[in-house]
C-alpha cells in the first residue's frame, strides 16, 4: 500500500474526531485498529445489543426505527460502521451526561471489555438517578391472563417486575419493564390491520407496578401470575443498563410475531446470553409460549398469584349468607340508608364483612365503568365511616381458589388426525391449529368457558372419489360464555370468520366452500352439580360469500344454543343453530353437533363428534396432540 493511500485512510478515519489532541487521536486510531483486528462487529453480543438480524439477501439490519438508537447514520444496516462510531464515542468531547457512553452504558461496558480499554467511567447523573430510583434486588416475569374484550390482549401479556431493594413486597415502590404498542385512536378493523402490518411502533418503558395492577387487576379483571427469575446481581445490573438504552429504540409492533411477548426474549438473551430464547420463535409467538420458554430456562420457583378484583369480590360473596348478600346489593346499588339501618342489630364481625364486601364491589363497579367517581365516593364514604369504629374483625380467611398456571396448561399448537364416516363412505382428516383453545380442550391454564382459535385448518380426503379438499380454514373464532350473574350482568358473545363447506347448498362434498362470517350475543347460565353444566343461547348474525350460493352471497340471522358439560377428564358439548337468510341465497340453515373429548395427558386427547348440516350427516373420531409453537 502506498504512502498516499495510508495517508488518505488515516485522514478519513480522523475526520469525525478532528478536534481531538494528538495523543487522544493516536489512542482512538489504536482502538479502531484493535477493533478491526478482533472483528468486534461480528461478535454475537454486539449484534444482540443492536438487535441485528440477518436479511434474506444477506447483510444485517436492525429493526429499530428510531435513529437515536444508533451512533452512525448507517448503523441500522451496518454493524461495523456502528461499532466504529461507538469507538469514536469513547473520545467524545463534551459534557459526560451527553456522551454516547452515558446514553448506551451496556454497549460501552462491553466495548471497553472487548477492546481492553481502561478509560475512567463517565459521570452519568441522569442514568444513575434513574437506576437509583428503581434499585431492584430481584426480578420476576409477570403474565397477565387474556382479556377477550381487547383485541391486542387476547392471548395475555408478559412483562418484568423490578422488586425494589428492601421493599418487602411493597407494590407502590416497585416498577415494571413493559413493552407495548403505541397505538392511536383507531379501533376495530383499522386497529387489527395496523397491528398485522407493523404500523404501530413498539417501545419499552419503566412503569410503576401499581399502575399495571390498576390496568390489569382492576380495570380489565385479569389475574396476574408472577414467576421469580432468580437473576444474579450482575445480571440485574446488565438489565438496567440495557433498559436505559432501549428508551431510545422503537420497533414495529406485530401482533402475531414481534409483539410484547417476543420482544422480551432478546432482552433476556442480553441479560443471560446463554438462554438464546429468541432463536426458539421464528414464525409466530404468543405470550403464554414465551412465558413457558422463560420459565423452562429459569430455576424452579413457586409462582405468585394476584386474583382479579372481581374474583376477590366473588370469593367474599361466597362467604356471605343470602341476607348478607342482599345487604351488600342494597349498600352498593339500592337504598343505602335502609341497608345501613338493617345492619344495626348485627354483630360487629357480620357488619364488617358486609361493609368490606360492599366497598370492594363498588370499586369493581367503578373500574368496570358501571358508576362514575362521584357515585363511588358518595356510596363508599358512609361505608368506610361505618366500618372504622368496628375495629379489627376476623371477617374473611383464606382467599379465592387458585387456578392452574400457564405452565400447567397444554401447549398452544394443536395437530390432529381422524377417521370420518360419511353417507358415501369413509374419509380421512388431518388438522392443525396455531392457537390456542376451544370449548372441548382442557381449560387448565387458559380462560374458562372461552374459545380463542386462530389459524385452524382441517384437510379431508375421500378415497371413494380420490378427492382432497379444505373442510374448514378458520382465520379466527372467539367465544366468551359468561354465566349470568346479577352482580356482574355480563353478556356472552362470539365472533368468527373463515372458509367452511356449505353442503346445505346441495353441492357435492368439497365443492361447496364459502367464506363465512358471524357474530352473536346472548346469555349463559351455569349449574353446579355432580356434572358442571353451562347452558347458553345467542342471537346470531351470519353472512357468507361464494359461488356455491345463489347470487353468490347470503345474509341472515338466527339462534344458536347449546350446553357444555364437564367432569374430570371428560368434556361434552351439544350445540345447534338455525339461521334464516333474508337476502341473497335465502335457503335456511339448520346445523348442529354433539361431541365429547377425553384428556389422555396434558398434551393429548381423544375426541368423538357427530355433526349435521342441512341433510348432511357425519361422524368422526379424532386424536389431538399439542405442541410448543416454534
Amino acid at each position: 500500500m502506498s504512502r498516499k493511500s495510508i495517508f488518505l485512510i488515516l485522514l478519513l478515519a480522523a475526520a469525525p474526531c478532528a478536534a481531538l489532541g494528538p495523543e487522544q487521536e493516536l489512542r482512538r486510531l489504536a482502538d479502531r485498529q484493535r477493533a478491526t483486528a478482533l472483528k468486534a462487529w461480528e461478535d454475537p453480543y454486539w449484534r444482540r445489543l443492536l438487535y441485528y438480524e440477518k436479511g434474506l439477501a444477506g447483510g444485517w439490519r436492525s429493526p429499530s426505527v428510531n435513529p437515536q438508537f444508533f451512533l452512525s447514520k448507517w448503523g441500522h444496516i451496518n454493524p461495523r460502521l456502528e461499532l466504529e462510531a461507538a469507538v469514536d464515542g469513547l473520545y467524545f468531547e463534551g459534557a459526560d451526561n451527553d456522551s454516547p457512553e452515558c446514553r448506551f452504558p451496556e454497549r460501552y461496558r462491553w466495548l471497553k471489555e472487548k477492546l481492553g480499554v481502561a478509560t475512567p467511567p463517565r459521570a452519568c447523573p441522569d442514568f444513575e438517578e434513574w437506576k437509583a430510583a428503581l434499585d431492584p434486588e430481584s426480578v420476576s416475569l409477570l403474565f397477565a391472563g387474556g382479556y377477550l374484550n381487547n383485541p391486542s390482549t387476547l392471548y395475555g401479556h408478559t412483562f418484568l417486575r423490578l422488586h425494589k431493594r428492601g421493599g418487602a413486597g411493597a407494590d407502590l415502590l416497585d416498577y415494571t419493564v413493559n413493552y407495548a404498542a403505541t397505538a392511536d385512536a383507531d379501533s376495530g378493523l383499522f386497529f387489527a390491520v395496523k397491528g398485522l402490518v407493523g404500523a404501530y411502533p413498539g417501545q419499552f418503558a419503566t412503569v410503576p407496578y401499581y399502575l399495571k395492577i390498576q390496568e390489569y387487576h382492576n380495570i380489565e379483571n385479569r389475574d396476574l401470575w408472577e414467576f421469580p427469575l432468580n437473576l444474579k446481581p450482575e445480571e440485574i445490573d446488565r438489565l438496567l443498563r440495557h433498559c436505559w438504552e432501549l428508551g431510545k429504540a422503537s420497533f414495529p409492533y406485530l401482533f402475531f410475531t414481534r409483539n410484547c411477548s417476543w420482544q422480551l426474549m432478546p432482552l433476556l438473551d442480553i441479560v443471560k446470553p446463554e438462554l438464546n430464547l429468541s432463536r426458539r420463535f421464528t414464525l409466530w409467538v404468543i405470550p403464554s409460549d414465551t412465558a413457558k420458554a422463560v420459565l423452562e430456562a429459569s430455576p424452579a420457583a413457586e409462582p405468585g398469584w394476584r386474583p382479579s378484583l372481581w374474583k376477590t369480590v366473588d370469593w367474599k360473596r361466597s362467604q356471605l349468607t343470602q341476607p348478607e348478600q342482599t345487604a351488600v346489593l342494597a349498600l352498593a346499588r339500592g337504598d343505602q340508608a335502609a341497608g345501613l339501618k338493617t345492619m344495626e342489630a348485627w354483630p360487629p364481625r357480620q357488619q364488617a364483612a358486609v361493609l368490606e364486601t360492599a366497598v370492594d364491589y363498588l370499586s369493581w363497579r367503578f373500574y368496570a365503568r358501571r358508576i362514575d367517581q362521584g357515585e363511588l365516593d358518595r356510596r363508599t364514604d358512609p361505608l368506610l365511616a361505618r366500618r372504622a369504629p368496628l375495629g379489627q374483625q376476623a371477617t374473611f380467611t383464606g382467599g379465592p381458589r387458585r387456578p392452574s398456571t400457564v405452565r400447567e396448561g397444554h401447549e398452544s399448537l394443536r395437530t390432529g388426525a381422524g377417521l370420518v364416516a360419511l353417507a358415501n363412505g369413509p374419509a380421512y382428516e388431518v388438522q392443525a391449529r396455531f392457537a390456542a383453545q376451544d370449548l372441548l380442550d382442557d381449560p387448565a391454564g387458559y380462560l374458562p368457558d372461552a374459545v380463542l382459535e386462530m389459524g385452524s385448518l382441517r384437510l379431508r380426503y375421500e378415497p371413494r372419489d380420490s378427492r382432497y379438499y379444505v373442510k374448514e380454514g378458520r382465520l379466527a373464532r372467539v367465544v366468551s360464555l359468561n354465566p349470568w350473574d346479577s352482580w356482574v350482568r355480563r353478556q356472552s358473545w362470539e365472533v368468527g370468520a373463515g372458509v367452511e363447506q356449505a353442503p346445505e347448498t346441495g353441492r357435492p362434498s368439497g365443492r361447496a366452500a364459502v367464506w363465512a362470517m358471524h357474530a352473536g350475543s346472548g346469555l349463559a347460565a351455569q349449574w353446579d352439580g355432580p356434572v358442571r353444566q353451562l347452558w347458553y343461547a345467542l342471537l346470531q348474525a351470519d353472512t357468507a360469500f361464494g359461488p356455491a350460493l345463489e347470487n353468490s352471497w347470503r345474509l341472515g340471522a338466527g339462534l344458536k344454543a347449546g350446553v357444555l358439560a364437564e367432569k374430570g377428564r371428560v368434556r361434552a358439548l351439544l350445540e345447534a343453530r338455525y339461521i334464516s337468510y333474508a337476502v341473497g341465497d335465502t335457503r335456511p340453515l339448520w346445523a348442529g353437533s354433539v361431541a365429547a373429548s377425553y384428556k389422555l395427558a396434558r398434551n393429548s386427547s381423544l375426541r368423538a363428534e357427530h355433526a349435521w348440516r342441512g341433510s348432511t350427516r357425519e361422524t368422526g373420531v379424532y386424536f389431538h396432540q399439542f405442541f410448543f409453537a416454534p
